[in-house]
């Protein structure tokens, strides 16, 4: 054997406390002022305070909004899920704890901010979110208690991205384009390109 493989290896009196395990968060994104949060994806975080922080960093690489709310996955409590509108509902109590109340407008959409309601349990949560805010369009219903929510402050609405990356969305892509082309080409000469581009590749 040689030498090397002969040291017994030290590392010292102790280790590092290990590094938390991650948990699973739900992200919602606000894109103005006053509009709800919309459901926007998930984040593996060891606590809230990182859950936000990634979740300003990754989110903020897609689209500019005002705000973010998240909440760890299980702590979110869905109601049936229905083809039909659901129906309203009749409970009309105000006992228990507060639950921040989410509606899914369609199959394959996204859950977004309707209101609150206070409710002993989940279940009562839904029957009194369901009296409140069912309608003409909301398939389900999704409940958190609004003391798990986790919401950036006033201090960090200003918490996406400081350079332009317009030149990513679908929407910025074409005028970014533009404005390139019409540095070395008039507008009329750039909109005769443009059209004879269009109908040699469509």
């Amino acid at each position: 054997m040689s030498k090397i493989r002969e040291q017994e290896l030290t590392f010292g009196d102790s280790l590092p406390d290990p590094t938390p395990d991650t948990r699973h968060w739900a992200v919602y994104t606000s894109k103005r002022d006053g509009a709800p949060y919309k459901w926007a994806g998930y984040i593996d975080a060891p606590d809230a305070e990182l859950a936000l922080q990634f979740a300003r960093e990754h989110y903020g690489l897609d689209e500019t909004c005002v705000g973010i709310l998240a909440h760890e996955h299980e702590d979110a409590v869905d109601g049936e899920y229905s083809l039909e509108p659901l129906p309203r509902g009749n409970d009309t109590g105000a006992d228990g704890h507060e639950w921040t109340v989410f509606t899914l407008e369609r199959r394959g959409g996204n859950h977004q901010t309707a209101g609150v309601v206070k409710a002993p349990d989940a279940a009562t949560a839904i029957e009194r979110g369901q009296t409140l805010f069912a309608g003409d369009r909301v398939r389900s219903l999704r409940v958190v208690p609004t003391d798990k929510l986790q919401k950036t402050t006033a201090e960090e609405l200003v918490i996406w991205r400081l350079h332009d990356m317009d030149y990513k969305l679908a929407k910025g892509y074409s005028k970014i384009v533009r404005a390139k082309w019409t540095k070395i080409r008039d507008e009329p000469d750039y909109e005769e390109y443009r059209q004879e581009d269009i109908a040699k590749h469509f």
